[in-house]
């Protein structure tokens, strides 16, 4: 019986082995991966300032564009329904109250 005691430690110490083997390597991936993102943090926390900056640049720039665009056609429908309703004034009749 002694035999089959030290294939069973044998067996045991060989399972324990495999078992860890995956387990070290999920946390080395693990600990490299947090450390990635503190990392990140600190880049995003020194550079999204900066981009947030451009990007209202770009979407101030973008309006006053559309603006100056768009202000003709506005002009010239605000001038047409101002003509619009002068026309129609003198044939309607308002109701006295």
């Amino acid at each position: 019986m002694e035999f089959l005691a030290v294939w069973r430690d044998i067996s045991l110490l060989w399972l324990i082995f495999l078992a860890l083997i995956p387990a070290l390597l999920a946390g080395t991936i693990l600990f490299f991966c947090i450390k990635g993102m503190h990392r990140l943090r600190q880049v995003t926390r020194r550079y999204l300032p900066i981009v947030q900056d451009k990007a209202r640049q770009v979407a101030s720039g973008t309006e006053q564009a559309s603006q100056m665009v768009v202000s003709p056609f506005i002009a010239a429908h605000v001038a047409g329904a101002r003509i619009g309703a002068i026309a129609r004034t003198p044939w309607t009749r308002r109701k006295q109250p």
